[in-house]
């Protein structure tokens, strides 16, 4: 079980983080064990995503059964915490990050919590027809960029090779690409 004080400060840390505070990423461990806790944060935003769910399928016919949806939905919910930690794993591998790797995911699964929950109020507001269908789309788009760049920010403060802070894991990859032919072209 994880203690409310390691939700706070996992919430915390992906708020500083989220305000392009790069102090924040000091309040993630860079431990296997954080690494694993941090999966709670799955469990802290499953209702969000739930209510999320409701709000995005409310009044539209979804073509299959009421379990059979839920279990859809449900397995894709897990596989978004897995496929990307595991994905991360090669990527921080391929271009020597890997010491670094526990501290980069516990931050970004604690910052799953607030992109949900922005999800959830925009969402909310959008529900509300308090915008125009048109306006509340263009709402929606806005806040997923601002939630790119929130995701694209977290990566940098990380490690602290200057060279290595990356905007976003394209920006890594690119970089341990240019880094490698760099390399080979001094050899």
């Amino acid at each position: 079980m994880i203690s409310s004080q390691e939700v706070s400060r996992g919430i915390y840390g992906a708020w500083l983080l989220a305000r392009f505070d790069a102090k924040g990423i000091f309040l993630f461990e860079n431990t296997v064990e954080a690494f694993w806790r941090s999966f709670w944060a799955a469990g802290v935003a499953l209702p969000a995503y739930g209510i999320l769910l409701v709000l995005r399928n409310a009044g539209t016919d979804i073509g299959v059964a009421p379990i059979t949806a839920f279990l859809i939905h449900s397995i894709a919910y897990v596989m978004g915490w897995i496929a990307f930690p595991f994905a991360m794993l090669y990527v921080s591998r391929m271009f020597d990050r890997e010491q670094w790797y526990c501290r980069y995911i516990a931050a970004y699964n604690w910052a799953v919590v607030l992109q949900l929950t922005l999800m959830l109020l925009i969402s909310s507001i959008v529900a509300t027809g308090l915008f125009s269908p048109a306006l509340g789309s263009v709402i929606t788009v806005v806040t997923v960029v601002a939630i790119l760049a929130y995701q694209g920010f977290i990566p940098s403060p990380v490690d602290h090779d200057l060279w290595a802070q990356s905007r976003c894991p394209i920006d890594m990859i690119f970089h341990g690409l240019s880094m490698s032919l760099f390399q080979a072209s001094q050899q």
